[in-house]
């Protein structure tokens, strides 16, 4: 079974395409590796990783049933080599409660308080859509401002049609290959939102020179092509 990014190297991703900042801690004292420690939002349960969904829609997403809670919150606790367990947080505090989203699988999107997390890492799946419940969701496709996130010229209906049938096929690539293969993905990357059919959207990343899209997959040439046939509605004059 391939693995997915690391989930440090996903909380990098994370950092860049949420636009918001973890809360740094300071340790010093607490005989920590690290005097500091920089944290996403983010929680693990069932051996899933998960992480706060932002900038998104949620008024149309529901409460299902209750599923447990969180036990532990690293933030101003553990020290830089912890490894989280199930019910760790970053961020949420201890005795936050968890839910189910209703509509979606729990392997992809929990309520926890009053905030929309989405899946970032889970080990079991190898493919977008063993990752991700959107398979016949995605409702729109658009490319956003690297600068300020400002959302740019939406896809064409057809090439939203085509991007999700596409998406939906990639493999997700060993995190080790996939990083020797492309020098730690350096070069160009473009934002992307894939919106749903419900209102909630989330940001990925297309790396230009690597044809790879997150969460670390390699583009068919079908998406290449429409990605690029896009992206040059945009960005070329």
């Amino acid at each position: 079974m391939k693995r997915l990014l690391s989930a440090a190297l996903m909380a990098m991703v994370l950092l860049v395409i949420s636009s918001c900042s973890g809360s740094k801690i300071s340790l010093v004292g607490k005989k920590c590796p690290d005097a500091e420690i920089d944290y996403i939002n983010a929680f693990k349960f069932d051996g899933i990783t998960y992480s706060e969904l932002y900038d998104s829609d949620l008024s149309k997403v529901e409460r299902g049933e209750r599923i447990g809670e969180i036990g532990y919150m690293l933030s101003g606790h553990a020290c830089s080599d912890y490894q989280m367990q199930d019910g760790d947080a970053t961020l949420l505090d201890i005795g936050t409660e968890l839910y189910k989203v209703k509509g979606y699988k729990q392997q992809f999107r929990i309520w926890a308080g009053n905030k929309l997390f989405q899946v970032s890492n889970n080990p079991s799946a190898s493919t977008i859509k063993e990752l991700y419940d959107i398979d016949g969701r995605i409702a729109s496709v658009r490319f956003e401002s690297g600068i300020d996130g400002s959302p740019m010229n939406a896809f064409t209906s057809n090439a939203v049609a085509l991007f999700a049938e596409e998406y939906m096929k990639l493999k997700i690539e060993d995190e080790t290959a996939l990083r020797k293969q492309t020098k730690n993905l350096s070069g160009d990357s473009y934002f992307m939102r894939i919106t749903l059919d419900d209102g909630t959207s989330f940001r990925i990343l297309y790396w230009l020179k690597h044809n790879v899209i997150s969460p670390g997959a390699y583009a068919t040439a079908q998406l290449n092509e429409v990605v690029n046939m896009q992206r040059q509605l945009n960005y070329v004059e």
